[in-house]
């Protein structure tokens, strides 16, 4: 029983955890690409202060917020 309790609390941290590292993955893409720091969906550049507040950004402020307004 104590193992299944240890699982389901240290479920949600790795899978927080695996996503970091996805998204740190892709920036470093973008990196070696030359498109770091150039948003996905509207190809303008990335606001420095996000950029610098969440480096594995992939979209700027506007799109984002465009994205979550709509799910």
């Amino acid at each position: 029983a104590r193992e299944v309790a240890e699982y389901t609390a240290n479920k949600p941290l790795e899978v927080t955890l695996e996503n970091t590292l996805r998204d740190i993955n892709k920036a470093l893409e973008r990196l070696n690409k030359g498109t770091y720091g150039i948003c996905k969906y509207c190809d303008h550049p990335i606001d420095e202060k996000r950029l610098l507040a969440r480096p594995t950004s992939s979209a700027c402020v506007s799109c984002k917020k465009t994205l979550t307004d709509e799910v």
